[in-house]
């Protein structure tokens, strides 16, 4: 121990001087492992004396995880006089290690190792933290881009980055999106204030949330909910904004349909329990058109009743509907009472018995069914109709289009008004006129060939003539294993229970015995033992019937079913009379079944034989086509070959002259600056000078020399866009069929003909008005369509005198 602390002593004093003032861990080191001299530093940085670090190899304080590489480094050190870098971790007195980066070198002769190691532990947590943040933060970008729309725009709004979830909503790629503004997927739903106020509150460092409503590449329109928040800079003022979008488009289609589900709703309750009302036809009616303008954005709602002895329309009710209020048609006498049935719309759908829909009216209103003039631009209506009669008709007028629920909904509130005129109808008129009823029933089902709509009607109709509580039609459907009785169509009370479906055999022997025997069943009290045995008693009770009348139904084909009518309120006795006008109905039914089956085969064998000819016919339609396309193909071929190589051939000089007018201009421009420069320097020029510039007027060729500079520019532009639109024009390398823009076709064209609508000296300049409309692109052979374009526009010119010509695109349906 004396001589260790006498060497330390000297080694001390030779290097203290050094050692202490360095705010690094210095150490010398032998080849053998061990510390030789350490400054203080050691003991502050890791906690041990500097008795304990010299006592141990230094490889002892070294992580277990470090020491292989460091003994690789040490060896280097040892063989190598150049100084070696390399960081590893030491154990501190309290367990704990420290990161060191050490800088050393070796001197074999000497056997010794010199070192600087610095404390980095520090940075080390610092590049783990930062690691770790990287990590979160890619985490969280790839969270952002799998379900926001991102977008990073500069402080003009030019964007500067798009997500791919950005690129694949909007349709567009990120190269087309990139330098452009937000304007190109403007959809023009939101107002100017809309982004005045976005670009105000984004301006002055706020967050501005909200929803908008923007246009796809393909046209089609998506909601987004965003938030645009600003990156301010030392300034505190935005240099960017960032904006994150959710796409939202479906969630409110489905606000949109439920809140639409939701009105339509309560509109049809509320029609039917206007409906429900008593009252006189014209109070109920009026109800019907008060309720309807409540909940539908109309501007006028009329329902007619039809007079046949007159063969005319009666206005019955009606509601004029304004921006504030909407008033009953007794104030404002806006349709006539009367519409006589000719050759108007009106007449056109009673005769065929088709609603109209969003029809467009005319600016003038030629049908002449609105006398006064209002902001209305679609017409509505409905034939109401019962049993193929006309009962009246209700009209809508509209500023915009009804939805495709909307119309199902007015369709069926017009059957229900028509059935509650029909039924208000039958509860004025005689109770002598039943058997006529009836009859005039029998008679339609037998001129009907649709089966379902036979047999719902004639339930309905006995129901109704009958007041009974429920009239079903009873079908047995034979089966080797198994027949079956199947109740298929039912009028009841709305109170009762459905009886649709099968009737189990076990419990209905009773009436399969009478339908195969076209037996007539008739029950007027199911206590009676002598009319009901015990099975069909159980099944009646079951159904809660108290009594029931069925009358079979057998058609020649051997379709076998039954008329069944029952009572569940008592005792309903069937009297003679309803039982004879019965049988009559099922005997005119199995006519109507024979006669339903028959069409149902003729329509199949017709529909086959039309199918046929249809595929015979557009298969001779395709030849006669790629015939006289192959004959047009040849003809414009030569003709699209020859424009385009004049074209090209013009293209070359004039872009060669065009450009290098750039360069002209500017030498012209730096001349001239000289010369100002010369003039200002220089202002008492030689007199040989002086004399020359007066000859050649100096002034006038300064001025004249850039304007006729500037005509030369116009010229090439000018044979450019001639050039460019015969190119376009002749289309030789689109002979066949594509999707083109007819707009771009009608431009092209325009351009060609610039000399003839120009003034030519003859004629003054004729005026192009060009009202195109949103078309879709078309699929068509293009350079023939640039040819009929310029025989259109040509004959045109010739023929017109007038000096404005109007081209006007539209699309309709």
């Amino acid at each position: 121990m004396k001589l260790f602390k006498s060497e330390y002593k000297k080694s001390e004093e030779k290097y203290s001087r050094f050692f202490s003032l360095s705010i690094d861990l210095l150490c010398i080191a032998n080849f053998d492992g061990y510390f030789k001299y350490l400054n203080p530093v050691w003991t502050k940085t890791l906690g041990w004396s500097i008795q304990e670090l010299v006592a141990k190899p230094f490889i002892k304080f070294i992580h277990p995880e470090d020491r292989e590489s460091t003994i690789a480094a040490a060896q280097n050190i040892t063989h190598s006089v150049d100084a070696i870098s390399f960081e590893n971790r030491y154990l501190c007195q309290d367990g704990s290690y420290k990161w060191l980066s050490w800088n050393a070198t070796g001197f074999s002769e000497e056997k010794l190792i010199y070192a600087v190691a610095r404390d980095i532990t520090i940075n080390k947590e610092n590049e783990i933290a930062l690691k770790n943040s990287i990590q979160e933060l890619k985490a969280f970008k790839f969270a952002l881009n799998a379900h926001s729309l991102v977008a990073i725009t500069d402080r003009t709004g030019r964007i500067t980055y798009v997500n791919d979830l950005f690129c694949e909503v909007s349709k567009y790629s990120s190269e087309e999106l990139l330098g452009q503004d937000h304007r190109i997927i403007n959809s023009g739903h939101h107002t100017k204030e809309f982004f005045a106020n976005l670009w105000k509150t984004i301006g002055q460092g706020k967050i501005w949330k909200g929803e908008i409503k923007n246009k796809a590449k393909d046209g089609t329109f998506y909601w987004v909910d965003t938030l645009i928040a600003p990156m301010l800079g030392q300034d505190r003022k935005p240099y960017q904004y960032v904006s994150i979008r959710t796409d939202i488009t479906q969630r409110n289609l489905s606000e949109l349909a439920l809140l639409e589900r939701s009105r339509l709703s309560v509109l049809s309750a509320e029609v039917s329990l206007a409906l429900s009302q008593s009252g006189t036809l014209p109070e109920i009616l009026q109800n019907c058109t008060n309720t309807i303008s409540q909940y539908l954005d109309i501007g006028f709602v009329c329902i007619w009743t039809f007079e046949r002895q007159t063969n005319q329309l009666q206005l019955q009710a009606g509601v004029h509907c304004t921006d504030i209020t909407c008033s009953t048609l007794s104030d404002t006498q806006d349709f006539p009472e009367h519409i006589a049935l000719v050759n108007n719309i009106i007449g056109l759908m009673i005769q065929n018995h088709q609603a109209i829909f969003n029809k467009e009216l005319s600016i003038n209103n030629s049908e002449k069914l609105v006398e006064s003039t209002f902001s209305i631009s679609r017409f509505s209506a409905y034939p109401l109709i019962v049993e193929q009669q006309l009962i009246g008709i209700i009209a809508l007028f509209s500023k915009q289009l009804f939805t495709e629920p909307t119309h199902n909904l007015l369709n069926w509130i017009a059957n229900n008004i028509a059935v509650a005129i029909d039924r208000i109808w039958a509860r004025e008129e005689l109770l002598s006129r039943r058997e006529a009823l009836l009859l005039r029933l029998a008679s339609q089902i037998r001129s009907s060939l649709n089966l379902d709509m036979i047999l719902e009607t004639a339930v309905n109709e006995i129901r109704s003539l009958l007041q009974i509580d429920r009239c079903y039609f009873l079908s047995y459907l034979p089966h080797p294993s198994q027949a079956s009785l199947t109740i298929t169509y039912e009028a009841r009370n709305p109170n009762l229970a459905s009886m649709l479906g099968s009737i189990p055999l076990q419990k209905s022997t009773f009436l399969t015995k009478n339908l195969l025997s076209q037996e007539l069943i008739c029950i007027e009290n199911i206590n009676s033992k002598s009319q009901v045995d015990y099975d069909m008693q159980e099944l009646l009770t079951e159904f809660g019937i108290t009594s029931q009348l069925m009358l079979p139904v057998k058609s020649n084909s051997g379709e076998i079913g039954a008329i069944v009518c029952s009572h569940c309120s008592g005792d309903r006795i069937w009297n003679n009379s309803e039982i004879s006008l019965l049988q009559a109905v099922c005997d005119q039914l199995a006519i109507a079944i024979d006669h339903a089956q028959l069409y149902t085969q003729s329509r199949a064998a017709t529909l086959e034989a039309q199918t046929q000819a249809e595929k015979l016919t557009e298969t001779l339609h395709k030849l006669q086509q790629t015939q006289s396309q192959l004959i047009q193909n040849e003809k414009m071929s030569s003709l699209g070959q020859l424009v385009a190589g004049v074209a090209h051939e013009i293209n070359n000089p004039v872009s060669f002259i065009h450009g290098n007018l750039t360069y002209a201009n500017e030498y012209f421009q730096e001349m001239l600056t000289l010369l100002h420069l010369y003039q200002q320097h220089y202002p008492q020029p030689e007199v040989e000078i002086e004399n020359f510039a007066a000859k050649i007027d100096l002034e006038f060729i300064t001025n004249d020399l850039s304007k006729l500079l500037s005509s030369m520019n116009m010229g090439t532009n000018r044979i450019r866009e001639i050039v460019l639109g015969l190119r376009n024009f002749s289309r030789h390398d689109e002979a066949g069929k594509k999707l083109v823009d007819i707009h771009e076709g009608i431009e092209n064209t325009l351009l060609i003909l610039h000399h003839r609508w120009k003034d030519n000296g003859i004629r003054s300049d004729i005026c192009i008005v060009k009202e195109y409309g949103d078309l879709p692109l078309v699929d068509c052979y293009p350079g023939q369509l640039n040819q009929v374009f310029m025989n259109i526009l040509t004959n045109a010119i010739d023929a017109l005198e007038e000096s404005m010509t109007k081209i006007k695109t539209a699309l309709q349906e």
